[in-house]
């Protein structure tokens, strides 16, 4: 199979974690590839923390931006992150590519059990997550977050 250019749903241009029109954000673009997803992210200066190296934030944004990707790309549906346990293996330095990725390791009606992985510009594992989605309606962000999808999503 391929990999895929995932579509944003409606019209996500300001999140932190994917959003094309957020110059503070991490403009990060999701592929779907057989049974994961995946997205190439060179942190730029402003990510670091201790110079260099890159915040232990900034990953975990990046990993709960999979997680949520991971559930929309594999099985059609929006979520909230409501679980996140982040291992941090070792450091990933600002200018240097990274990929993350994501995967369902297991979903019901209700919420989807998820795995992220970062790894480093050798493709060492740099670290990995788990947690858990619950599914949210599309209504549901439109009244929580104050976000419309527009008249042309249902």
């Amino acid at each position: 199979m391929a990999r895929q250019l995932l579509e944003k749903p409606g019209k996500f241009s300001h999140c932190y974690g994917c959003g094309s029109d957020n110059a503070r954000g991490l403009g990060l673009v999701f592929w779907k590839d057989g049974d994961r997803v995946s997205a190439d992210f060179v942190p730029a200066p402003e990510h670091g923390g201790y110079g260099k190296i890159v915040h232990g934030g900034v990953t975990a944004a990046m990993i709960d931006e999979a997680f949520g990707w991971a559930i929309f790309g594999l099985l059609g549906k929006l979520g909230m992150t409501t679980r996140i346990d982040i291992e941090l293996l070792g450091p990933i330095f600002c200018g240097t590519k990274v990929v993350v990725t994501g995967t369902v390791e297991k979903d019901d009606a209700r919420e989807a059990h998820v795995r992220a992985d970062v790894l480093d510009a050798e493709g060492k594992l740099a670290a990995r997550a788990r947690g858990t989605m619950r599914y949210v309606s599309k209504r549901a962000v439109e009244l929580l977050a104050g976000f419309s999808f527009g008249a042309d999503e249902s």
